[in-house]
C-alpha cells in the first residue's frame, strides 16, 4: 500500500478520452489521450451507474464491461483515502482503482515519461 503522493493532481485525467482497454493475465491497462495511462494489478470497480454499489473485482478478470468506457471522456477525478483513485466519465459510469495490496504495487499511473507507483 504505497498510496497516491500527497501532491498528486487528479485533474491530469479530466478531459482525457479513454482510447484503449487491454487485458493481460495479470493486468488491466487503460490508455488515455496525451500519453496518460493506468495499469491495474490489484482490485478495481466499475460502476455502470445503475442501482446498487459496484462490485469490486480483482485482476485477472474473466469478463468485463470496461470496454463501454472506450472513447468516453473523464469529467471529474478524485483521490480518496488509502490510495483510491476515482474517475467519473461523461456517460455516468465510474472507475475505481484501489490500493489494497500491503506489500506490492496495486496500480501505476503513467503521465508521459513519469510513472507513479501506487
Amino acid at each position: 500500500m504505497y498510496g497516491l503522493p500527497q501532491d498528486f493532481d487528479t485533474s491530469v485525467f479530466v478531459g482525457k478520452s479513454l482510447q484503449l482497454v487491454s487485458f493481460t493475465a495479470n493486468t488491466i491497462h487503460l490508455a488515455f489521450d496525451d500519453e496518460v495511462s493506468i495499469t491495474v494489478e490489484s482490485s478495481f470497480a466499475h460502476d455502470l451507474g445503475q442501482t446498487g454499489p459496484p462490485t469490486v473485482e480483482t485482476v485477472p478478470v474473466r469478463e468485463s464491461r470496461l470496454m463501454q468506457l472506450v472513447e468516453r471522456t473523464v469529467v471529474r477525478a478524485e483521490a480518496r483515502d488509502r490510495g483510491t483513485l476515482v474517475l467519473y466519465f461523461d456517460n455516468g459510469q465510474t472507475f475505481f482503482c484501489f490500493d489494497d495490496l500491503p506489500q506490492y504495487e496495486s496500480y501505476s499511473i503513467t503521465l508521459g515519461d513519469r510513472q507513479i507507483i501506487v
